[in-house]
């Protein structure tokens, strides 16, 4: 990726210095951002541009030359970037549009364009893209106009959408934050999100990543780069619609659509995930700032209401209030006006008229050892008060230099007060107390988030030979409970006794040596909810019930499996799938009747070890009854734990088995076993 962002003779393919040639525009941009490498021009009509020779062809370059830059029609792509590839060109960005975005029909352009680009080695942004910028060399070959008065900074962007990238660079100028590199992706044809994000996550001038994504190309390594570079990333990734609807009936599939599992593992590998422009701007002014150490929150502010304001998010997102030391107040007082403020923290200074003495309030504060931050709320009107508020505002990034503490300012003024002063400063003014708050907190939370990679050691116990020939010898679709079962087991994951039956007869020999109470449920294939459709019968105590039971069941299929009645217990839910773009998916939550009511579970990409395990089961409500409550004993939430890991690593280890449901399992103090099963393998969704 070096090649794209650090190329010093560059070649734009499809220029003329007719007005509206948009490959002029890619010259403009060049220009204005200080580009200090050679340009070189090509276009079939030749002549001049801004002062640069329009070539007719790439062979006429005799400089070898870094970067291709091409802008043509979609038709002539391949052929134009043939020539690059003779000519030597390894690094090429295609700004045309005209490709799959407009229909199917384009996959064979594609397919000439990626063979072409195997021939001769070449990587390749795009096609239907903006390009890059790398705004500490001046490289920037987009062919719309560009905000260049953005400053320099450690902001880097990866957008799909040429627009939003865009918007996202003309937020950091209005917002006075640095950009250092840019990528639009477009189609991906070539060059991934993945490719970039990892090349700025070593990227030593790039300390933020903000991502725009329509389409995740490889999820599971987008993950395995975030757990290896631990630089924030702020993610919005849109086009989330009804993409799981396909996905089949089971519980555990259709409580992890496809945008549940871009949640999850986003928050498992340290990503931040963010909904709306604004929010990611919001963010990338938090990250701007050191992290908070800690939850120590101190609240100046010039209005007694925007104080409160700021107490009430600060309870609302977990942070404490630490009170000032006595004595802390005695200069505050003797320049009190009227002295009808009580100083507390928060601190409101509206009585306070010394704006000086703001400064040294604010340095005392973040030196304390019990404040791991400040919000400042600054208010000033009119002609009162402005230059002293101007030297003040300008001084405070000593203060966030020398304590590497985050001081979070809010500024309440006129716009042409924020316009003049915003430029000069080095930090970012957020736009009330409750953003500000808000921000850090979730910088704070990150901060502490330690993502655990996925796991390499298998649970003890696990035969994946003993279970893949269980698999090997079962038809596609769903897979008979017997053969689960056997599976399951050879897993180390323990079922409630049971035993197959096809004829009454056999059924109630089994029930007879598993003991009764017993539970005699249908085991044919095709019956996906049991309880629903009549095929399940609970807590048979005698030879008689058992005809009963048997003769209402005997109705869907010949095939039954006998089980033993379990004890009471905490039901949830165990199960997972294979996700298209992460792999295997494993879930937990509340089972049983919960699982409607609730709806709710835990999401994890697998395979997992204990600790992400325990992760897992904590998102879920129903951690706290593993616990016990109102007098119960704690139940064994290590053996859940224990399910969990094995269940991810079935899920690994055979990427064949579609979709898993355990529901119920039963937690009890002592154990957790499986009591209901349900699997399908192969391309079917069952």
């Amino acid at each position: 990726m070096e090649g794209f962002f650090l190329a010093r003779d560059i070649v734009v393919i499809g220029v003329s210095d007719f007005p509206d040639n948009l490959g002029r525009l890619i010259v403009r941009n060049l220009m204005d951002f200080g580009f200090r490498g050679s340009i070189h021009l090509v276009g079939p009509k030749g002549g001049t541009c801004m002062g640069h020779r329009i070539r007719g062809s790439v062979s006429e370059i005799r400089d070898p030359l870094d970067l291709a830059v091409v802008l043509v029609p979609a038709s002539v792509v391949p052929d134009v970037l043939a020539e690059c590839g003779k000519k030597g060109i390894r690094r090429i960005i295609v700004e045309s549009a005209g490709f799959r975005e407009l229909g199917e029909e384009k996959i064979g352009l594609e397919l000439k364009v990626k063979e072409i680009l195997r021939r001769y080695r070449i990587r390749m942004i795009g096609p239907n893209c903006l390009g890059v910028v790398n705004r500490g060399t001046g490289l920037a070959v987009s062919f719309f106009p560009l905000a260049r008065d953005v400053p320099l900074g450690g902001i880097s962007v990866v957008s799909q959408s040429g627009g939003v990238g865009v918007m996202a660079i003309n937020f950091l100028e209005a917002e006075n934050l640095g950009l250092n590199k840019f990528a639009s992706i477009g189609n991906e044809l070539d060059v991934k999100e993945s490719d970039l994000l990892e090349y700025l996550g070593n990227d030593s001038e790039t300390g933020l990543i903000y991502c725009y994504l329509e389409g995740i190309s490889d999820g599971r390594r987008l993950m395995n780069g975030a757990f290896e570079n631990r630089k924030p990333i702020i993610f919005h990734k849109s086009n989330n619609g009804e993409a799981g609807s396909s996905i089949a009936r089971s519980h555990s599939a259709s409580l992890s659509g496809d945008d549940r599992v871009v949640d999850a593992a986003l928050k498992q590998c340290g990503i931040i995930r963010v909904k709306e422009p604004g929010e990611a701007i919001e963010l990338l002014k938090a990250f701007s700032l050191p992290a908070p150490k800690g939850d120590r929150l101190a609240i100046i502010a010039r209005s007694g209401g925007h104080a409160v304001i700021a107490a009430d998010a600060a309870e609302e997102y977990g942070f404490r209030l630490p009170p000032y030391p006595d004595g802390f107040f005695d200069l505050l007082k003797a320049k009190s006006k009227a002295n009808v403020i009580r100083f507390q923290n928060p601190l409101d200074l509206g009585d306070v008229y010394d704006i000086p003495l703001y400064r040294t309030l604010i340095e005392k504060t973040m030196e304390r050892e019990d404040v791991d931050g400040v919000v400042l709320l600054h208010s000033y009107q009119g002609s009162l008060d402005v230059e002293e508020s101007h030297r003040l505002l300008k001084s405070l990034t000593e203060l966030i230099t020398r304590y590497e503490k985050p001081l979070a300012v809010s500024i309440f003024t006129t716009k042409g007060e924020l316009d003049l002063i915003r430029p000069g400063l080095s930090f970012p003014i957020f736009n009330d107390a409750r953003e500000a708050i808000r921000s850090l907190a979730r910088v704070r939370d990150w901060a502490r988030h330690r993502p655990v990679a996925f796991s390499v050691e298998r649970p003890g116990g696990a035969d994946p030979s003993g279970a893949g020939a269980e698999l090997a010898s079962s038809p596609r679709g769903v897979l008979p409970p017997h053969k689960l079962g056997a599976v399951l087991e050879a897993y180390g994951i323990e079922c409630i006794p049971w035993e197959r039956a096809g004829t009454e007869e056999e059924a109630a020999a089994a029930a007879e040596r598993l003991g009764y109470p017993v539970v005699l449920k249908t085991a044919e294939p095709e019956v996906i909810h049991k309880s629903d459709a009549g095929g399940v019968c609970l807590n048979i105590r005698d030879h008689v019930e058992f005809k009963a039971a048997y003769d209402r069941i005997r109705r869907l299929g010949p095939s039954m499996l006998v089980q033993k009645m379990s004890a009471p217990g905490l039901e949830w839910l165990i199960g997972g799938r294979r996700d298209d773009h992460f792999g295997p998916v494993v879930v937990a939550g509340l089972g049983g009747i919960y699982v409607e009511i609730f709806n709710e579970v835990g999401i994890r990409v697998g395979p997992v070890g204990r600790e992400e395990a325990a992760r897992l089961v904590d998102d879920c409500r129903g951690a706290r009854l593993l616990a016990g409550a109102r007098g119960r004993p704690p139940l064994d939430r290590r053996s859940l734990e224990d399910v969990i890991v094995r269940v991810s690593w079935l899920l690994s280890d055979f990427p064949e088995i579609r979709e898993l449901d355990l529901n119920p399992v039963n937690v009890s103090e002592t154990g957790c076993r499986v009591l209901d099963w349900r699997a399908s393998i192969g391309g079917t969704t069952g």
